[in-house]
């Protein structure tokens, strides 16, 4: 009896915690102004990781940590061109946050 109990009430909490997770609405308010930024390295891969976390500093200085960050960015873009030894890196995106309401 007692473990028909404990099964039931595991049951309940399953079935109510999808209705507690969506009840919250959320979103993202994202920024009208593109920022833009440029970063070099030796390597592509690593002059394109450095200018995604350039894009990030400049970002958070200019408008806080919540806008911050690149994956939730829109209408982003990462550039680069090698040029003599070094390849140069050019990443553009509309800073966003996630709001709930």
């Amino acid at each position: 009896m007692k473990l028909l109990s404990i099964a039931m009430a595991a049951a309940i909490v399953a079935i109510s915690v999808p209705t507690v997770m969506t009840s919250t609405a959320s979103a993202y308010q994202c920024s009208n102004a593109t920022t833009q930024i440029r970063a070099a390295a030796p390597r592509k891969w690593k002059a394109r990781a450095r200018v995604v976390k350039a894009w990030s500093a400049k970002v958070k200085a200019d408008r806080g940590l919540a806008w911050s960050v690149w994956k939730i960015a829109k209408q982003k873009s990462r550039t680069c061109k090698k040029i003599g030894s070094r390849w140069v890196c050019l990443a553009k995106a509309k800073p966003c946050k996630y709001v709930v309401q």
